[in-house]
């Protein structure tokens, strides 16, 4: 395994498990966005490798970058869930 997917993966679960933390519940989007915090995290290390944002590098890996992209895609999912006809998890 390279070292930029164990971070990918890592920075990704601890995204995951603060965001579902602080929002209270796990419910059945809990694997949406744990899918959105992987993506979100490698989109998030690629902007700020592109951008040249030297926040707290680990090597070559942008941290800050990767946790903001993981959070910001996180957020994005759970609006556009919530845009649905069904409501997201709370319709029916």
């Amino acid at each position: 395994m390279t070292p930029w997917l164990l971070l990918t993966a890592l920075v990704a679960l601890i995204n995951w498990s603060a965001f579902l933390v602080l929002r209270g519940r796990w419910g059945g989007m809990a694997l949406a966005l744990a899918a959105a915090a992987l993506v979100g995290t490698a989109a998030g290390d690629a902007v700020g490798s592109f951008t040249g944002l030297e926040l707290l590098l680990i090597g070559d890996y942008h941290l800050v970058a990767a946790s903001v992209g993981a959070q910001l895609l996180m957020v994005a999912t759970l609006l556009a869930a919530a845009l649905l006809p069904g409501g997201g998890e709370g319709g029916g």
